[in-house]
């Protein structure tokens, strides 16, 4: 029997606590411009060839959400009432789209348009998204629960040849950090109440680290410098709101 939770990310979540103002950041900072069908009132999607990036205002407070796809978003919701969770939501129905939430995780039935043969080209500096990270407190702990929840085996990030990686069929790839790369402190937050390890959200591939730096650097962007780690060249910047993209040298 098919998983019914696909192993596929259609997009990462961001709050963003002025939409507005986050939607002209990225799109100075991606040069794409601004179009009015992505707006979906409090949130706003940006294309990033496979794994697109959602501001959303709507969740300004909480952490930021990974996306999952699904073709039978009751059997999944079935699925993970079985599965450890600290919390999960009850399905809510849209004519186009159904979804429910599960911990930092979003599980989402919607009609989506084919992949066109011919995709949007590639941002000249930041290429794609290629990983979308997990931040664990207990390393074994995230890795079960994650490979039970995709149904997917761990297999050793290529690029760092340490942490564990859950190979998507398209789109980004789960990458699971128990704080060795990223070594990023806890955020607070008020609504919950709770501390979390959030940054960076995802990995961004670059072809040229040190001109990937320079670029965003143009855009105001803050940044803690090209930094080395487990055999990788990187850094990270942050959006107005403090929320982190970590961009990575594709060797």
């Amino acid at each position: 029997m098919t998983h019914p939770i696909l192993p596929y990310m259609p997009a990462v979540f961001i709050p963003v606590s002025n939409l507005k103002r986050s939607t002209e950041w990225y799109a100075d900072l991606l040069e794409l411009p601004i179009v009015p069908k992505q707006d979906g009132g409090a949130i706003y999607y940006f294309n990033f060839d496979g794994t697109d990036l959602i501001l959303d205002s709507n969740a300004w407070g909480f952490p930021p959400t990974i996306m999952f796809d699904t073709q039978n978003i009751d059997e999944s919701r079935a699925f993970c009432e079985t599965h450890p969770n600290g919390f999960i939501t009850d399905v809510q129905r849209f004519n186009d789209v159904a979804f429910f939430n599960i911990n930092s995780n979003m599980v989402c039935q919607a009609h989506r348009a084919p992949e066109p043969d011919q995709p949007q080209p590639a941002h000249a500096q930041l290429s794609r998204i290629s990983r979308v990270i997990i931040h664990a407190e207990n390393l074994q702990d995230s890795v079960e629960w994650y490979e039970t929840f995709l149904q997917r085996k761990i297999e050793t990030d290529p690029w760092t040849k340490e942490l564990p990686l859950i190979r998507m069929d398209r789109g980004a790839h789960v990458l699971i950090d128990d704080n060795r790369l990223s070594q990023s402190p806890r955020v607070f937050y008020d609504r919950m109440q709770l501390e979390f390890r959030v940054n960076p959200i995802a990995v961004i591939e670059t072809q040229d680290i040190e001109a990937a730096l320079d670029f965003v650097r143009s855009k105001g962007a803050k940044d803690g410098g090209i930094e080395a780690r487990l055999g990788v060249r990187f850094f990270t910047f942050y959006d107005p709101d403090g929320n982190g993209l970590m961009v990575c040298e594709n060797n």
